[in-house]
């Protein structure tokens, strides 16, 4: 299925206008493809008509919608926002109004349908927005960079306003309260977890693994330190989550963690003998039977060569011996925990082909797979 990326402009002069540009954005990504970009927004004078300003933006999304169905989605969408078309040949007020401006580098002249718009080059309302999102895409008809048709437009007044619209799956995670990202030893969970709770304005819990005064000496001589490892984690972690339940509020966005309590469980059972795992299971019922529980689990898997690439890369000196029989253990142990608890909320994204750590583009494609998991 080819995924083909589209831009459109935006406008609305009736109503709340960036709630209805913000609502449009959501029923495209919902309905048509994932949007990818947003310009800033923009308020101009109506032309043509006496009504109100407009204000504009203009985004681009990936779709396998043919052009013709596009069209089609577009308009309903249009509906659903309020919009009446009016069969008279005049511009007038509307809630929402929706063009397509390019189609990859199609150009398609047919009965309702031009692409690329007839007439985009000759409106600062549009080009200026997507001056934000696409200043070197080629015109195909003109072949002309959207910088260079910029030049040419005069100096019709158009405004830069401070309201900011908001990325579809941004608004789509914010709307889930307490996220944790898990995974294997090395995936990126930290990373993830401090990007997430910057884009979601939401409180960030990071593991203190710096502060497990066994941990060192765990990686020397397993045996010895196993428990005293796993112990002092579930302490840590314990408190850590504790102290969050009691200072969280009623107006609180939620939090993103880098660790579920489970994990306690999961190395556990992988580092202690059985008799050993027996005692912590019976004290990890104990002290977390009071902790909030989650309501998404992102489930981050990579290869384990990545891993051990991964590892190595953050150069953690008692990170040293670890090899790829504990690192196929700790997946395993994760996938038999999660398997046997049907009760958890819990996403599987593979990012085996993603940077996300470095690339801004591989991190929102992550959030694109997470997106269209919970669909």
């Amino acid at each position: 299925m080819k995924l083909n990326i589209v831009y459109l402009s935006l406008g609305s002069n009736l109503g709340d206008k960036i709630n209805n540009l913000q609502t449009t954005l959501n029923l495209i990504d919902s309905k048509v493809g994932d949007v990818l970009l947003i310009s800033s927004v923009y308020q101009t004078k109506a032309e043509g008509f006496v009504g109100e300003d407009f204000l504009n933006c203009c985004v681009s999304l990936r779709t396998s919608m043919e052009p013709k169905i596009l069209i089609k989605e577009l308009i309903n969408i249009e509906s659903q926002n309020g919009r009446l078309r009016s069969n008279r040949n005049i511009y007038e007020s509307r809630s929402i109004d929706i063009d397509i401006l390019f189609y990859e580098d199609k150009i398609i002249n047919q009965h309702n349908l031009t692409i690329p718009h007839p007439r985009m080059n000759e409106r600062n309302f549009v080009i200026k927005p997507l001056l934000d999102i696409a200043k070197s895409k080629i015109h195909p008809v003109l072949n002309r960079t959207i910088s260079e048709i910029d030049l040419d437009l005069g100096d019709t007044e158009i405004i830069k306003i401070n309201d900011d619209l908001v990325l579809p799956v941004i608004e789509k995670l914010k709307s889930i309260k307490n996220i944790v990202i898990e995974g294997n030893i090395g995936v990126g969970k930290t990373c993830l977890s401090k990007k997430l709770s910057k884009d979601l304005n939401k409180e960030l819990i990071l593991e203190g693994y710096m502060d497990n005064p066994f941990l060192e000496k765990y990686y020397e001589n397993p045996d010895r330190y196993a428990l005293n490892v796993e112990l002092t984690f579930l302490t840590d972690r314990c408190r850590q989550l504790s102290d969050f339940n009691n200072q969280i509020s009623l107006f609180s966005s939620g939090l993103v963690s880098d660790y579920d309590i489970f994990k306690s469980l999961v190395f556990a059972g992988i580092s202690l003998k059985e008799i050993e795992y027996n005692l912590f299971r019976n004290i990890f019922t104990y002290m977390t039977k009071d902790l909030f529980k989650s309501n998404l689990i992102i489930y981050l898997l990579q290869s384990t060569e990545q891993l051990l690439e991964n590892i190595k890369k953050r150069g953690r000196g008692f990170e040293k011996k670890i090899d790829k029989k504990y690192l196929d253990k700790i997946n395993q142990g994760y996938l038999n925990y999660l398997k046997n608890n049907s009760d958890l909320n819990i996403i599987y994204v593979d990012v085996s082909d993603l940077d996300f750590v470095e690339s801004k583009t591989d991190y929102f494609e992550l959030l694109y797979r997470v997106k269209k998991k919970l669909r």
